[in-house]
């Protein structure tokens, strides 16, 4: 599930829009997915989204793929997710409160 999302957010950074709303934010994300193992960064210094972990990202989420999902089509509220224990949150809030912005942008 998550993987062909990230895949088309990978695509939608390389375009004009996504590298700019990329440079508003520079920084590293990571999103893990307990529910199935999988981990992926979305590299806002690069404008690229990948599989796998990085060592120090400025933020780190966790939850599972269907709550990102939701949180990725503008079917949940983050705030409320984040409130309800539904995403965990490790690092610079900042960063985090600007992941929605860059997501919007690139139309996701």
């Amino acid at each position: 599930m998550a993987d062909a999302l990230f895949q088309k957010i990978d695509a939608a950074l390389k375009t004009p829009e996504g590298k700019a709303a990329s440079k508003k934010v520079n920084e590293v994300i990571m999103y893990e997915f307990p529910d199935s193992g999988k981990s992926f960064v979305m590299d806002l210094k690069q404008a690229k989204a990948y599989k796998g972990t990085v060592e120090d990202p400025a933020c780190s989420f966790k939850m599972d793929e269907p709550v990102f999902l939701q949180l990725a089509s503008g079917k949940a509220d983050p705030m409320g997710l984040f409130m309800e224990g539904k995403i965990e949150l490790d690092g610079d809030t900042d960063v985090a409160m600007k992941v929605g912005k860059v997501l919007k942008a690139v139309k996701m």
